[in-house]
């Protein structure tokens, strides 16, 4: 039988996508089911914590603070240890503002936006705590921020070969006849366990690729720095531009150094593509709807590899099998 190009081209992706499928596998599962277990994060920190997010004005019509008032409402009730670098505000109505402090990290202030009180301070589940180790360090943390682990790079590496298992599947699943189109977009449930996991293999990795492939790639900007330098330059921005520098040996800085942010505004320069590359990778750019999409596809990106490893060893299986009994 004479092997045309297409046959040859599908051989050689179904061999990148298996042998680079086969050892990391369980690691890309690790990462996507880390990864969904963290899109609805907000959603429910925000719901338990109601009080932190969320106030009841005064009156109808009611104006809150001006960002200077809220400035030095913060000023006067944080310790004089705190340095405040950003106020985060919102036009919604019902939200209260976000006091962010140079010692506190990724810890903020919650601001009641009509009286200036600080309501307390966010919080962290350790359930979601745990499951950003894994997505982002496979639990092994850098020492220190902008630093790297082994953790870290694995999961660098592996979200970029990622890309390429991605890609190859698309191509081996490209179908040669419109009939063959059809089986490859839905699911048989009659025919057995094993084309039940063909099909779900098949398909849910059709219908999920794109936005894995979309994760993957604004997910390296936080693994390596000239990826991130390479996607940032790519739509005209300078990365050294959003690192924002604070002077450590001022006492406290002006309120016109206080850094004052919009929630619901859409991300401003120099921030703006860090704000974008982030919203796309966790799916807040389009609300719930889109939070509920990438949680279905990372939850697919988790089972696919499991769904590919019982596919290969019924194969291998099945060819062991027929060579022992011929054999025999």
């Amino acid at each position: 039988m004479v092997k045309t190009p297409n046959t040859i081209m599908k051989k050689l992706f179904r061999n990148i996508h298996l042998w680079l499928s086969l050892p990391l596998g369980i690691l890309i599962s690790i990462i996507c089911l880390s990864g969904a277990a963290l899109v609805f994060e907000q959603d429910i920190t925000q719901a338990l914590q109601r009080s932190i997010y969320r106030v009841t004005p005064p009156q109808k019509g009611a104006e809150a603070l001006s960002p200077e008032a809220l400035i030095e409402c913060i000023q006067k009730q944080a310790s004089d240890s705190l340095h405040l670098t950003a106020l985060q505000l919102s036009h919604n109505p019902e939200e209260t503002a976000f006091a962010s402090f140079r010692e506190t990290g990724k810890k903020r202030l919650s601001i009641h936006p009509y009286t200036g009180k600080a309501l307390g301070w966010t919080e962290t589940y350790p359930f979601f705590q745990t499951m950003r180790k894994l997505h982002r360090w496979l639990m092994d943390p850098p020492p220190s921020k902008g630093e790297k682990s082994v953790g870290k790079v694995v999961v660098g590496i592996t979200t970029l070969l990622m890309v390429f298992i991605l890609i190859s599947g698309l191509v081996i699943w490209i179908p040669r006849t419109r009939k063959a189109l059809k089986n490859r977009l839905c699911v048989s449930c009659t025919k057995g366990w094993r084309r039940f996991w063909y099909d779900t293999h098949v398909s849910i990795g059709f219908y999920s690729t794109i936005f894995l492939l979309v994760m993957a790639l604004t997910g390296l900007t936080w693994s390596f720095g000239w990826y991130r330098t390479a996607a940032y330059s790519l739509f005209g921005e300078n990365p050294s531009a959003s690192v924002h520098r604070v002077d450590k040996g001022k006492e406290k800085p002006r309120k016109d150094e206080v850094r004052i942010t919009w929630k619901d505004a859409q991300p401003s320069a120099p921030q703006s593509m860090k704000g974008w590359f982030y919203a796309f990778h966790t799916g807040s750019w389009g609300g719930m709807f889109t939070k509920i999409v990438y949680f279905l596809a990372a939850l697919s990106g988790g089972v696919l590899p499991l769904s590919g490893y019982y596919l290969w060893w019924k194969r291998t299986h099945k060819k062991t099998t027929a060579k022992m009994s011929a054999r025999c």
